[in-house]
Order: C-alpha cells, then structure tokens, then sequence
C-alpha cells in the first residue's frame, strides 16, 4: 500500500512541474468564417464563394456571456497554442484530481484497518 502511494505522489509531483511548464492558456475555440460586405454592388453579395476572408474568430463564455473576438492572421497560430495549452492544462487537472481521490481512497483504507487493530 505505501509502494503505491509513493508512486502516486510522485506521479502527481510529476504532472505539477508539467502544469508549471505549460505557457498562456486561453479559453475558447478559434473559428474561420468569410463574410459579405455592406458594399450591394461587391460580388461578395452575389456570390458566397466571393466572400470576404478568412476572418478568425476566437470565442469564449465568461460569466454566461459569449466573447468574440477576431485574431489577426500572423497571430494564428500562437493564440492556437494558447487555447491548446488551455486543453492540456484542464487535462492534467483531471488527472490530479483522479491521483488525489486515488490517494484518498488508500488513506481510507489504512485508516480503517488501523482502527481495526486499536479495538
């Protein structure tokens, strides 16, 4: 039983120094979306293949409410590493929660059979 608490205490020391290293995190999911102009004679407005874009939207929910806003295109692929490091933080969360209950699960166990003894 000790032999495996200090392998999951070790595997959650593990997973704390991975979390440290992770860089920004952000929320949300980036979109990519064409849109017609207010322009009624441009061709974006007879055609949708015309559209203007790629637009890229990155959107989020803070407090119930929806957040957009547009990334400019040089900027892609690092605001893509801030909402993937978001996916990989929340993840290793996870599974520190997962090793705590584990933990207290083992704690439980010793406890009661040393209660056991005491009688």
């Amino acid at each position: 039983m000790e032999n495996k608490m200090e392998k999951l205490k070790e595997e959650f020391e593990r997973i704390k120094k991975e979390i440290a290293s992770i860089g920004f995190v952000k929320k949300g999911s980036i979109t990519k979306c064409y849109q017609a102009c207010r322009n009624p004679n441009c061709r974006c407005n007879k055609d949708p293949k015309f559209r203007h874009g790629p637009y890229f939207l990155l959107t989020s929910k803070e407090k119930a409410k929806t957040k957009t806003f547009s990334v400019p295109e040089g900027l892609l692929s690092e605001v893509r590493r801030y909402v993937e490091n978001y996916k990989i933080l929340k993840s290793r969360i996870k599974l520190l929660e997962e090793i705590s209950e584990k933990i207290i699960k083992i704690k439980i166990k010793k406890y009661r059979k040393e209660l056991g003894k005491s009688k």
